[in-house]
């Protein structure tokens, strides 16, 4: 019999030694090897460079890993040709990623087959197997960190069925982020960006020892960015990986050469191993620093959609989104959107659309929330996606926030509730002079009718520096806290019929009226975008006590005196601490 000292030295030893081989020379298991965080296998295969064709390393080999979890589940997940894996653009690595879900043993077996274009195939046995196929072997993954940085600690962000996101080990999720700068890879020291626009220099001293970095500080200007927008919590950054033809024409992620203007003559069939591993470091950091990316993947400009199969789903499109599926899918908290506009200058049929939501479902392992940006009226752009369980976000580009309770009510009505994604107040650019507006025409009413946000500001604008733009991020930080840190937002309904007779504030494009968010009977949110008549609240479905208190959307905190209030009938809220003429938020609640 094994004693109980041998049983701890044998379960150590397992998680010391990652894996067991069938041909261990084949691979080698990296990580952690905790719940959520990335397992890197590294698999020697075929030589090749990226250039290379007949095969072409992309597009001429498929390969899959079969991941088989301790309860017994499978997960198939994509892998790449990553050159000598260290950004090299020569050599013998393929690597695969992949995101444990369970603690336990994890076994896996290689799938890696050659055949014309079958990296874009969903037939499981199109072409023939080759090279490492079949290698198989097995790790041992522990409880995730409680200390991990980031979404690590909480694991994967997922639509949950209702109209917000949540982590699998963690709460829900409440989005409050920048659309600017949608060229943000187009970063002057990433690798092979002839045309790049940024430098972030004024972002360089909020880099921190111990960030992550290459080239000798070529990476701290992006990282330094990153740590400001978490620090005044700007928890969602949108970007375009592949703007060629569109308005910045300086972010792809091929190896060229690339002609930015667009042109049939370009080379996207070969992907610079180099600058994705660039781009992977930068992304690494905004997970680890609470920031979700937004995948934008195509553009409005009528160049940029015609890049990849002349604005059809054809080979070029589906090998970029297999690609970046390979690379990024491990990460915990991103969301794939289609397209920028995708019915302005050329449309993309809304099939075809729905077509490319499709592929994202069967080649995705971990199945990110997917949506499409638009432009024109809402109603008509989004109607083909109401309801479709493969767009489970919107991503509405409208001044119109009415719309997300109309929204709300719409796609729950027809049987899928979407999450709505407010994503560009356009063209109401965010600028030193608006945000005390915006935080009433946008921030407020969008969040307390059950909205998220993301900001837009006009690119010409200093965007190099995020500091310009602080007093948003400041506000929409306030709201933000104030519904995480005191609601159960996700359990909570708009109803602002609840709230008679009050001041309203005229914005640039909206008449604010103010909001009541409630979960019925236990706890109200009301916005008083004007403080001078407060009206009252119809509390007559709700019997007892409550406490009353006033926040200040200004300053982030509550004011004055808690309050005690009795329901079952009609409440005034009565009169501000100070200040009237500015705008209050109320909050009820359960003593």
């Amino acid at each position: 019999m094994i004693g109980r000292r041998a049983m701890v030295w044998l379960f150590l030893l397992l998680l010391v030694v990652p894996a067991w081989t069938v041909g261990a020379e084949d691979f080698k298991v990296s990580g952690s090897l905790r719940n959520w965080e990335p397992v890197r296998i590294d698999f020697d295969g075929p030589e090749a460079t990226v250039t290379d064709n007949e095969p072409n390393p992309f597009l001429d080999y498929r390969f899959q890993v079969e991941f088989t979890s301790p309860s017994g589940k499978g997960v198939s997940v994509p892998g790449f040709f990553d050159g000598d894996g260290n950004g090299g653009s020569a050599g013998t690595v393929w690597r695969v990623y992949f995101s444990p879900d369970e603690t336990g043993k994890w076994v896996f077996k290689a799938q890696f087959r050659k055949g014309p274009e079958i990296a874009v195939s969903l037939d499981e046995n199109a072409g023939e197997a080759t090279g490492f196929s079949g290698a198989a072997g097995a790790f041992y993954i522990a409880a995730q960190d409680p200390e991990a940085q980031g979404f690590y600690r909480w694991g994967r962000l997922e639509y949950a069925g209702g109209f917000y996101l949540k982590f699998r080990d963690g709460g829900y999720w409440l989005k409050g982020g920048t659309d600017s700068p949608e060229d943000l890879l187009s970063y002057a020291v990433v690798s092979n960006t002839p045309r790049a626009k940024y430098r972030f220099e004024s972002h360089v001293p909020d880099w921190r020892d111990g960030d992550p970095d290459w080239g000798g500080g070529k990476g701290k200007a992006i990282i330094g960015a990153l740590n400001y927008l978490a620090s005044v919590k700007v928890n969602s950054i949108y970007f375009l990986p592949m703007n060629i033809g569109g308005d910045g024409k300086n972010a792809w992620p091929y190896a060229g050469p690339i002609d930015g203007k667009g042109s049939e003559a370009n080379d996207n069939l070969h992907f610079d191993v180099g600058k994705l591993r660039e781009w992977s470091i930068v992304f690494e950091h905004a997970q680890r620093q609470g920031i979700l990316l937004h995948f934008v993947l195509n553009e409005a400009e009528e160049n940029n959609k015609r890049e990849l199969d002349d604005a059809t789903f054809g080979i070029e499109r589906k090998l970029y989104y297999r690609e970046l599926i390979a690379r990024f899918a491990h990460l915990p908290a991103l969301q794939w959107n289609l397209c920028e506009e995708y019915n302005l200058n050329i449309e993309l049929a809304p099939d075809m659309v729905k077509e490319c939501a499709q592929y994202f479902r069967d080649v995705d392992p971990y199945d990110h929330p997917v949506t499409v940006h638009h432009a024109g009226k809402v109603e008509k752009a989004w109607a083909p996606f109401l309801a479709d369980p493969r767009f489970q976000v919107t991503s509405f580009q409208t001044n119109e926030t009415d719309i997300v309770e109309t929204w709300r009510t719409q796609s729950r009505e027809a049987g899928f509730p979407q999450v709505i994604g407010m994503d560009e107040f356009f063209p109401d650019y965010a600028n030193a002079e608006n945000a005390d507006r915006h935080r009433r025409e946008y921030i407020w009413p969008i969040y307390l009718s059950g909205g998220q946000i993301e900001f837009i500001y006009n690119e010409k604008d200093k965007s190099e520096d995020f500091r310009n733009y602080e007093p948003h991020w400041r506000y929409m930080a306030h709201a933000r806290a104030f519904m995480e840190e005191n609601l159960p937002f996700w359990e909570m309904e708009p109803n602002d019929a609840l709230r008679v007779g009050a001041s309203v504030y005229q914005g640039e494009h909206n008449l604010v009226k103010g909001q009541v968010f409630a979960k019925e009977s236990e706890r109200y949110a009301i916005y008083l975008p004007v403080a001078t008549e407060t009206g009252s609240l119809d509390l007559s479905g709700a019997q007892g006590d409550f406490v009353q208190r006033w926040f200040n959307p200004r300053s982030g905190k509550f004011a004055g005196a808690e309050t005690r209030v009795r329901g079952g009938g009609s409440v005034q809220l009565g009169a501000p601490p100070s200040d009237p003429a500015e705008d209050w938020a109320v909050l009820l609640a359960r003593p």
